[in-house]
């Protein structure tokens, strides 16, 4: 009868243990609450070749199994070829997953018309509702992969026939030109990606749809735990500062990003009970700095935006106190730059303030801001050696716009940025 009891008690526990969703239990507790990760590929553009290639590394590498509390999508809107923007392709939201056997494996969740485009704020904002009512109680984080131009409004970017447009609608600067796809100068240099864009074809004309980052954060209406971007220039005090309240913690890199992207063999760090999107930053860093000649080129840094809040308070009273040096500065300041040939918007935040003349005591208070909201930050000797690019003597992990070397029409538009309005950088 003992033994009886014995076997029931057994079968009791081994139901109670397969009811936890296959939760792990350390100590009586919990661990992590299940996981989605989300690589969100906007490649309608000349990036298509690219972001296949990465969504094909991570589906090759680590996926979790179906049953698995985490989940790995995808939602892609890819181009028949990168330089093919004629033949409209539709949109989809995928899970990809591994089988019993250990097949891979992959299921349409969502499927968007070809008439609309990733670079949508509102698709942006469909896709994460309907992840969220599709697995509710998970913890969310994406990578963006496509275009990016860090805080800049559409238009302003470069010298190519691309033309902004927003949505179906010809904007009032629709005569603008926009380089967001053609701007590598040296055809010997690797390629780069330069924030979500992609292009509309009308009447043999191709356009570029944007998407800001005051869209974007208003269509994130799902918390997320991470936002990493793989995209150029989007590692700037502006961008991070947008998703206060939206996203905890901000992946991005201050310069370009060449178009082989992170390092998404290394999926496996944030598809886990515990998601490290400081470890995988730290992979993206490791896979480039590790290689040679101009190939050695990478800027990262991750941000956690509830901490801006001293960082704010700091460079608030430092733009006033130091305003007029500020303005003083000029291209041949020697300030750390993160951009090439004449895309003179993105210089290093603290790098300004130490030409602007501030003292040790100040920088030593604006270092500690700093490192309070940068858990990593790491950058090779210089980006894109030998090809136009720059050394970098200087990295405090974060860009920033010099309005000196700026214009009235960016000081317009900064002005309507969160960072601005809590610092008044530019007045």
């Amino acid at each position: 009868m003992r033994m009886k009891w014995n076997i029931l008690l057994a079968v009791c526990l081994a139901g109670l243990a397969f009811s936890a969703c296959g939760k792990i239990f350390s100590n009586g507790k919990k661990s992590e609450v299940a996981t989605v990760t989300l690589f969100y590929g906007a490649g309608y553009n000349n990036l298509s070749s690219d972001i296949s290639a990465n969504l094909q590394t991570i589906v090759s590498g680590k996926l979790p199994r179906k049953s698995s509390a985490h989940k790995m999508l995808s939602f892609t809107h890819l181009s028949v070829s990168d330089a093919n923007f004629v033949t409209p392709t539709e949109l989809y939201l995928t899970e990809h997953y591994t089988d019993i056997l250990g097949n891979i494996c992959a299921d349409t969740l969502l499927t968007i018309p070809s008439d609309r485009t990733a670079a949508d704020p509102e698709v942006l904002r469909e896709v994460l509702e309907f992840i969220a009512s599709r697995f509710p109680d998970h913890k969310y984080g994406v990578i963006v992969s496509s275009h990016g131009t860090g805080w800049l409004p559409a238009g302003v970017y470069g010298t190519s026939s691309y033309k902004p447009i927003q949505f179906g609608k010809k904007t009032a600067s629709s005569d603008a030109e926009l380089p967001l796809y053609n701007y590598n100068q040296d055809p010997d240099a690797p390629r780069v990606k330069t924030f979500m864009a992609e292009v509309h074809n009308s009447d043999g004309v191709n356009y570029s749809m944007e998407l800001s980052i005051q869209s974007m954060a208003a269509a994130i209406t799902v918390p997320l735990d991470y936002l990493i971007f793989d995209a150029c220039l989007m590692g700037g005090v502006e961008v991070a500062y947008e998703f206060r309240g939206k996203v905890e913690k901000v992946g991005f890199s201050p310069a370009e990003v060449l178009t082989t992207g992170f390092n998404f063999s290394d999926m496996g760090l944030l598809i886990s009970d515990n998601p490290s999107p400081e470890a995988f930053c730290e992979a993206y860093f490791n896979m480039y700095d590790s290689q040679s000649g101009s190939r050695r080129s990478a800027t990262i840094s991750l941000v956690q935006t509830s901490r801006m809040d001293r960082l704010a308070d700091v460079c608030r009273g430092l733009f006033e106190k130091y305003r007029s040096s500020i303005a003083a500065l000029r291209l041949d300041s020697g300030v750390q730059p993160y951009f090439r040939w004449s895309y003179h918007w993105f210089y290093d935040l603290e790098d300004i303030l130490v030409k602007a003349g501030i003292s040790a005591s100040e920088k030593q208070e604006l270092e500690a801001a700093l490192d309070e909201c940068i858990p990593y930050k790491a950058a090779t000797p210089s980006f894109l050696s030998g090809s136009g690019g720059f050394d970098i003597n200087a990295y405090s992990g974060l860009s920033m716009y010099l309005p000196s070397v700026g214009s009235s029409q960016l000081d317009g538009f900064y002005r309507t940025l969160a960072w601005n309005k809590a610092t008044n950088l530019v007045e």
